[in-house]
């Protein structure tokens, strides 16, 4: 089949911050793939663009590239949007464990812009956009295997951004702040980052997942055209909180 329709491919649409970009992207005009590592919900069985590979092994990824061509769609953007938090110390995580963390954080993102930054600069170009976390800068107390995670995906960005830079393919990273919605997950008495978010986001508010969606178009936009290799703080200015007086 000829490939004809523009798309971004999220690679795991199942959470709230994911579903917000593939929603906005779609209002800006792109097909969006949403993919579900874990399977498909119910709800999106025999929907359009929807599909179910494991994004942390390589030949699921390359069945996926497969199967985005045989329907149809030009990937032209790439979201990686895996975000697998495990709550578990140092001491009582498992090794298996602590490696199955950081691959679906990690190596997930590694195995689809290996294969999907490649289609896209034969292609003549594009973007790929990571939505990471800001614990990829600040330690949780609660889940170091996801911290380092997203630390490593910080890094892969950065290698990438000069890799794919060479070949018309812009490579760009999100930091996202916890939601009100997520911020139980996180909750720590070894780091009290997020207890009273709001207070302590210099905006006054916590971040909502349409705000990762609209710093995500942005960079897949022509009006991000030289920005390339950049970490986009999405927090409102949480980061910039250490302690009460």
């Amino acid at each position: 089949m000829t490939t004809t329709r523009r798309t971004a491919l999220v690679t795991d649409a199942s959470t709230l911050a994911a579903e917000a970009v593939a929603e906005r992207l779609e209002r800006d005009g792109l097909a969006v793939i949403r993919n579900y590592p874990d399977g498909l919900p119910e709800t999106c069985r025999n929907r359009e663009g929807r599909c179910s590979y494991r994004t942390d092994d390589l030949e699921q990824v390359r069945a996926m590239s497969r199967w985005a061509a045989e329907k149809g769609y030009a990937v032209r953007a790439l979201v990686h949007s895996d975000n697998v938090l495990l709550r578990a110390s140092v001491e009582e995580i498992a090794e298996e464990d602590f490696f199955a963390c950081v691959d679906r954080n990690a190596k997930s993102a590694f195995m689809a812009t290996k294969v999907f930054a490649e289609e896209i600069a034969q292609a003549g170009g594009g973007s790929v956009v990571y939505l990471s976390s800001v614990h990829g800068e600040k330690p949780t107390g609660v889940s170091f295997a996801y911290s380092v995670g997203k630390g490593a995906v910080k890094m892969l960005c950065r290698e990438m951004s000069l890799f794919y830079g060479r070949k018309g393919v812009r490579c760009n990273l999100v930091e996202m702040d916890a939601t009100i919605e997520t911020v139980e997950q996180l909750d720590s008495a070894i780091v009290p980052f997020n207890y009273e978010l709001e207070r302590k986001v210099p905006l006054g508010r916590a971040t909502r997942p349409a705000d990762f969606a609209g710093a995500v178009a942005f960079l897949i936009s022509d009006d991000a055209a030289q920005i390339n290799g950049a970490d986009l703080l999405v927090d409102g200015g949480h980061l910039r909180w250490y302690l009460d007086r």
